[in-house]
């Protein structure tokens, strides 16, 4: 039975209205994408009319761009240690939540956040204490995921810690459903050489064991500046970067990982850019499909 076509994206602007995103997606020739839902580097959330979010769900529907994906701001840190810090976080996760759920999105994409040094399980504990707050305040919500980090100064910087966080969340809010988007460049950062295929089958096996599969839901798919375990998060075009070809279709083509959409991060420079970095990714997919 031939296998559905992969949804692949871009994380795309919302500048001038929400709208405007699906067509800067179509323009792309993305069949899924991400957006943020107000400003990235500030804590004020502009509101957003019923109009504006009418036409919004009306347009991706026509479209028929599917899953979307809410990308949380920035600012919010889910293990601050400030105290002003992780109220607001609370606040702004809460808010976004039910926005991206306006939004028709059917997940939200959350930075589990840095606790800048101190213990681990203080971090973790921290955080599923903040979005357990914002998961229970808001009204309605699409399901989160937990993204993995370059860093390990946060819950993200392990799927162990990761899985535990999700569970812990899971165990304090009945009903809820914590799932977990793997970041390619991330993963290269934190130790895993997706350049060789046993580090993969490492990669996967290590997700399986902490959090389960069934729970990872996206892909985001990112060339790497930087060499493996270096701990940083430096996004590069695909192909151009330390992950490479080769990397790339170690990971695309590994069973587990085989139906994930696919979102791209890659820096901006142009819609021709974004053109070849898309139709680079669908390149590697049929190189990577079975023969």
């Amino acid at each position: 039975m031939k296998q559905p076509e992969r949804r692949v994206g871009f994380h795309v602007s919302i500048a001038g209205a929400l709208p405007l995103a699906v067509e800067r997606a179509l323009e792309r020739e993305c069949s899924t994408f991400q957006v943020f839902c107000g400003n990235p580097r500030g804590w004020r959330l502009q509101e957003r009319d019923s109009g504006e979010l009418a036409a919004f769900r009306h347009t991706r529907r026509e479209a028929g761009l599917s899953p979307l994906f809410v990308h949380a701001c920035y600012l919010i840190n889910p293990c601050a240690s400030d105290s002003t810090v992780y109220r607001r976080s609370i606040r702004r996760l809460r808010d976004e939540l039910e926005l991206s759920a306006a939004m028709g999105a059917e997940f939200y994409v959350l930075h589990p956040g840095s606790h800048k040094g101190r213990p681990r399980d203080w971090g973790r504990r921290r955080a599923r204490d903040a979005i357990t707050a914002a998961l229970e305040r808001a009204e309605a919500a699409p399901r989160l995921l937990l993204e993995n980090t370059a860093s390990d100064h946060g819950p993200g910087g392990s799927v162990e810690t990761l899985g535990a966080l999700a569970g812990a969340i899971e165990d304090a809010v009945p009903g809820a459903e914590i799932g977990l988007a793997v970041d390619s460049c991330h993963a290269f950062g934190a130790g895993y050489d997706l350049r060789r295929r046993e580090e993969v089958n490492r990669l996967v096996a290590e997700t399986d064991r902490a959090a389960g599969l069934e729970r990872v839901r996206l892909l985001h798919l990112n060339d790497s500046r930087d060499e493996p375990g270096s701990k940083r998060d430096r996004h590069t075009h695909i192909g151009e970067g330390n992950i490479g070809p080769d990397g790339f279709r170690a990971l695309l083509s590994h069973p587990a990982l085989s139906t994930l959409p696919l979102v791209l991060e890659t820096p901006w420079e142009s819609v021709e850019t974004d053109l070849r970095n898309i139709r680079r990714v669908r390149t590697l997919l049929a190189e990577s499909s079975p023969s």
